[in-house]
């Protein structure tokens, strides 16, 4: 924790434009960042897009019930 405490401690002294800079990163989804857009008509065409075309390590599944899983 005395680790975690002195980390903060140096994060907090640097400027707001460093902090902005490296506190966030681009991480690149397959599929999903290839094309620059896509549009769809209605939200149920994108998650059915998105079920047949995204990893599923992504998080973009249909969810079924249960009785519907077979």
């Amino acid at each position: 924790m005395d680790d975690f405490r002195a980390q903060c401690r140096r994060q907090l002294k640097r400027s707001l434009d460093s902090r902005i800079k490296y506190g966030f990163f681009r991480n690149y989804k397959p599929v999903e960042d290839d094309e620059p857009v896509r549009y769809f008509e209605k939200m149920s065409d994108y998650r059915k897009w998105a079920d047949e075309n995204l990893p599923r390590y992504l998080g973009y599944k249909i969810v079924k019930p249960i009785e519907d899983a077979e």
